[in-house]
């Protein structure tokens, strides 16, 4: 067969052809491929978590892993954006307020990129506490002649009330009273004209109470006095007390003295300061326990205990707040935090996650406040007890200085050193100024 030139261009042409055919038909696939297969993005997680919430705020923490080193997010609380934000932190608090006691809020979280939304958190709602009453009605009782004076109460319910101090009398000299609902009981506790600082009562049947440097327990019959020093411990712990049962028991005063009593030893432990302590407070099951000491120079420091070790969370040097919270003066624990009293306001410190803030108080401040003792039923039922003989409440909003048994006596006429603070029932205990008589203020919330 013979092949003509014209024949070999149109076998060429058709080679050509099926060519072309096929580089479409994979340039079409290829095209494809890559429309569902877009360029791979950076994941931009982000998440957010309640940590408290009050009546009127809540402080919520954002947390922005590998956002880089400096991120923004907006805040969306229901159907609206209340804020954005700019962090360097990959964890973030932020406090959103006025909000509406016991009302329902869903908060969510976005990540922001170059203003555009990247990504955003899971919903995260929230139900606000309602507020408490800040309404008391006081009654004032006096105890005792010239030199009376009280240190501490312990509230069981509003017909049993204790105080412990130091009661002088026509007809002898007492150490404690009780109240029976009718009328104050005078009674001696070890030693009637031995001077007691603080109680801690469990039952009945079971009572702590401290003289100046040492423990005192009533066991149902006897009063047994642990003199401290002739255990070979060079302590002085009348100062504060506290503990989950008698078988855990702080003790803690003078010098930076902290005592440990498990039931049959009681043990000295290392503090690191010389400051005076005085206020103590732990968790129901007694793993973390919080210690607050100061002195009249200003210098104030809060102590941790946890797992037999004492660390030091903070210490100041001076009363009124500069780059800190000034003096710190006392401490509760409520669930997972503990609340300080601050020159600067409230302090609360989560212990198992270490993430402080603080809360503004009333609207001249805590700053020449002098807090003797402090106490709460809960996050919205806090009670500052201050020397002056006033109390401080926070109801979950607001704070409210009561000032009742003040205005009756007078500035400067009288002074308190502690109390207890239970459900619907406030007792400050102190002394008449010139040592006339020892005082008992009870505020019965209406």
């Amino acid at each position: 067969m013979i092949v003509t030139g014209e024949g070999k261009m149109a076998n060429g042409l058709k080679a050509k052809t099926a060519t072309f055919t096929i580089f479409l038909i994979l340039a079409t696939v290829l095209a494809m491929s890559c429309r569902e297969c877009p360029t791979e993005q950076p994941d931009y997680d982000i998440y957010l978590s309640a940590e408290d919430v009050f009546s009127t705020s809540v402080v919520l923490s954002v947390t922005l892993p590998d956002s880089g080193d400096v991120s923004a997010f907006a805040l969306d609380r229901d159907d609206s954006t209340v804020a954005t934000y700019t962090c360097q932190d990959d964890d973030t608090l932020i406090i959103n307020e006025g909000l509406t006691p016991d009302t329902d809020y869903i908060y969510r979280v976005r990540f922001l990129k170059d203003g555009k939304t990247k990504s955003e958190s899971d919903p995260v709602s929230v139900h606000t506490m309602d507020t408490t009453s800040h309404d008391f009605i006081w009654e004032i009782d006096t105890l005792g002649n010239y030199g009376s004076y009280l240190k501490d109460a312990w509230i069981v319910d509003e017909n049993n009330i204790w105080v412990v101090g130091n009661i002088e009398t026509d007809s002898g000299e007492y150490n404690a009273a009780r109240w029976n609902g009718i009328e104050w009981e005078l009674m001696g506790i070890y030693s009637n004209t031995l001077d007691l600082y603080s109680i801690w009562y469990f039952s009945e049947n079971d009572i702590w109470v401290t003289d100046y440097c040492s423990p005192i327990h009533w066991d149902g019959t006897t009063w047994t006095l642990y003199h401290l020093q002739n255990m070979g411990l060079d302590v002085c712990s009348g100062f504060g007390i506290w503990g989950t049962s008698s078988s855990n028991m702080y003790f803690v005063g003078l010098n930076g003295s902290i005592v440990h009593y498990d039931g049959s030893t009681f043990t000295k432990m290392e503090s690191n300061t010389n400051i005076k302590l005085l206020n103590i407070h732990g968790t129901e099951d007694g793993e973390y326990v919080f210690i607050v000491g100061w002195d009249d120079s200003g210098k104030s420091i809060a102590l941790q205990l946890h797992e037999g070790k004492v660390k030091t969370l903070y210490a100041a040097e001076h009363f009124v707040p500069d780059s800190n919270y000034g003096m710190v003066q006392s401490v509760a624990v409520i669930d997972n935090a503990a609340y300080f009293g601050t020159r600067a306001g409230l302090w609360k410190y989560k212990y198992l996650t270490e993430k402080s803030y603080l809360f503004e108080t009333t609207p001249d401040g805590f700053e020449y406040l002098s807090i003797r003792d402090s106490r709460a039923n809960s996050v919205n039922d806090i009670m500052f007890m201050d020397l002056w003989f006033t109390t401080f409440h926070f109801n979950g909003d607001t704070w409210y200085e009561d000032r009742s048994v003040l205005d009756i006596y007078g500035e400067w006429n009288i002074y308190a050193h502690g109390g207890d603070f239970k459900d619907d029932l406030v007792v400050l205990v102190g002394y008449c100024n010139g040592g006339s008589h020892a005082i008992v203020g009870r505020g019965h919330r209406n």
